[in-house]
């Protein structure tokens, strides 16, 4: 139901094994200083440890995931932290398919070879979804003036 993705620097500390629960004025207190979404994460998680909900937390290593999602060699993400970066806002903000983005060339290549090949494709699907927001603002723009202008016609009725 409630769920946190926690990436790069990310901190969430979460008392797990604490028998008491800190009171309400105790709770609001400690997390004033968060962010919305931990905030929400926090509140989620009293919820249920008031509701004595079973409650349970799964880290997954992401990039060898990746890695091998895209076909590409172990530990050959460990140094492209803005590709790294770019492929998840793919996967989780666009849902954009690994295929469109995987290494689909020759197997024997070098892993660097297969990288600079992923990178390409990053770069193209994210000038595609450049170019689509450039135009959906554009389109927002003229709308907005085409609205203006309206209004100011109706005022000189």
């Amino acid at each position: 139901k409630d769920a946190i993705i926690i990436q790069i620097k990310d901190e969430v500390l979460i008392p797990l094994l604490t028998t008491s629960l800190p009171s309400a004025k105790e709770f609001r207190d400690a997390i004033k200083s968060l962010s919305p979404e931990q905030s929400q994460f926090a509140k989620s998680l009293r919820a249920m440890q008031l509701d004595s909900s079973v409650f349970g937390l799964c880290v997954i290593q992401v990039k060898p995931q990746m890695e091998a999602l895209l076909d590409l060699p172990p530990n050959s993400l460990t140094k492209e932290i803005q590709l790294t970066q770019d492929l998840l806002s793919l996967f989780v903000e666009h849902q954009i398919p690994p295929s469109l983005v995987s290494y689909d060339g020759d197997m024997d290549a070098t892993p660097n070879e297969k990288v600079t090949a992923v990178k390409q494709h990053v770069k193209g699907v994210l000038e595609v979804i450049d170019g689509m927001k450039e135009k959906q603002y554009q389109d927002e723009t003229k709308k907005a003036d085409l609205q203006q202008s309206i209004n100011k016609a109706n005022q000189f009725k």
